[in-house]
């Protein structure tokens, strides 16, 4: 189905009667949206929501609602819109749900259209509910939602208390991680010591990733999907600018693999290709050129930025009314394609020209680079030796402030392992 004929679907299965006191009138929409996002029906709630106030007590007030991973509210169309988002945002800070807002597309329709919704951006598994959503509905304006430490600590133990767990219980759930050194160590990062060791944590797990990344990109089978999907959620590997990022499109029927917002609201748009490009360069005459899969990567970055710049202001204002402030024209893209170490081009007898060697691999994307205009091209092993050298530079910092004792020089900051603060600069999903 269409994401038009999901949602039309899901509209006929709602029970049109919301405010009668029956406790199964939507298990058909609940099990069909559960289908949908590929999830146990215990896991999606369905409830209806009158008025703003209502957010604090529907979404918990049952045992379904507590053990719900997603929660689907209904919102009676009322002159409260922005209420309701404040509401909506606060239970999804406070219980960690998954939250997808839908209202009537009018007081006597039948037809119900997505209004938007809320999820945690440090969770994996919101962030694949929330794929799932966007594949099966399209695009949705998402936020994203980052805690603070002592929000975050707040409402595990709210949930603890609310569901009845020891803390022998947490104990145990605990023990079956592979990574509770790590999570220890971030708790021990009150004092300069312990800031140390959690920045040190932070700082394996991301060499561990780029090791992993190395891996991949040497092998021929790697697909750009598989670049994709790994990369997922690691930003901080294209640098530490970026306040935000968006999922999908900003322009309607242009799909961008990962939007990045800067911190003046413009859009910076990575563009992934695949790192098995054998013709990442090619000879013409005596000198290399770039290959053809490298224009095409291009020109589409280039379009992306095309459309931008003629439909900005008009996509500006029609955000700035949901309250997002985005500078859409005059945005950046980067390429990032292909290995220099799959590129294989024998000496030349006849034109008199040797081996083609990693160095004027380097010079001809750079001469390339150089003459296009807000587009950048960057090879896989190139992003990946750049982050490698960032994170050298990390660890150094940290070892610094052990033997200082600084914390107030800490630099977890922007580029911890976690996303952006949304609070000051809000993302949309599209």
């Amino acid at each position: 189905m269409t994401p038009a004929e999901t949602l039309g679907h899901l509209s006929e299965l709602l029970d049109r009667e919301h405010e009668k006191p029956v406790n199964n009138k939507y298990n058909a929409a609940r099990d069909f949206t559960a289908k949908l996002l590929k999830l146990p029906s215990s896991r999606v709630y369905f409830t209806y929501i009158s008025k703003a106030a209502n957010f604090s007590v529907r979404a918990v007030q049952s045992d379904a609602a507590v053990q719900a991973s997603v929660v689907v509210a209904l919102i009676k169309r009322r002159d409260e819109s922005a209420a309701t988002h404040r509401a909506a945002r606060k239970l999804a800070l406070r219980t960690g749900k998954t939250l997808l807002l839908l209202q009537r597309a009018s007081p006597d329709s039948l037809q119900w259209n997505i209004m938007g919704g809320y999820f945690m951006s440090a969770d994996l598994r919101s962030q694949g509910i929330v794929d799932n959503i966007v594949n099966n509905f399209g695009p949705i304006p998402f936020e994203p939602l980052n805690v603070s430490p002592d929000e975050a600590v707040s409402g595990v133990l709210d949930f603890f208390d609310r569901v009845g767990l020891s803390g022998a219980g947490v104990g145990v759930a605990l023990s079956k991680r592979q990574d509770i050194s790590s999570i220890v160590q971030f708790a021990a990062a009150s004092s300069a010591a312990g800031l140390s060791a959690a920045e040190t944590a932070v700082i394996a797990q991301r060499r561990t990733l780029i090791a992993e990344l190395k891996r991949m990109i040497a092998d021929p089978a790697t697909t750009e999907t598989d670049l994709h999907r790994k990369i997922r959620g690691n930003y901080w590997i294209f640098g530490g600018r970026y306040t935000g990022v968006a999922r999908g499109s900003i322009v309607p029927m242009d799909r961008y693999d990962i939007p990045l917002f800067c911190a003046d609201g413009s859009l910076h748009i990575i563009e992934l290709k695949g790192s098995y490009i054998p013709d990442l360069v090619e000879r013409h005459r005596q000198h290399l050129i770039p290959g053809e899969e490298v224009h095409k990567a291009t020109m589409q970055a280039a379009n992306y930025i095309r459309q931008l710049d003629e439909g900005g202001a008009a996509l500006e204002t029609l955000y700035r009314n949901s309250g997002l402030n985005y500078d859409l024209r005059r945005g950046r893209a980067t390429v990032i394609i292909g290995n220099q170490d799959f590129v294989d081009i024998p000496e030349d007898p006849v034109r008199q020209v040797g081996a083609v060697t990693r160095s004027m691999i380097d010079q001809t994307i750079r001469t390339y680079d150089s003459l296009i205009n807000r587009i950048d091209v960057l090879t896989w092993a190139d992003l990946l030796d750049s982050a490698e050298r960032s994170l050298r530079f990390e660890s150094e910092i940290s070892a610094d402030h052990a033997s200082t004792g600084d914390e107030s020089g800490s630099s977890m900051g922007d580029d911890s392992g976690e996303e952006p603060d949304i609070d000051q600069n809000p993302t949309l999903f599209n």
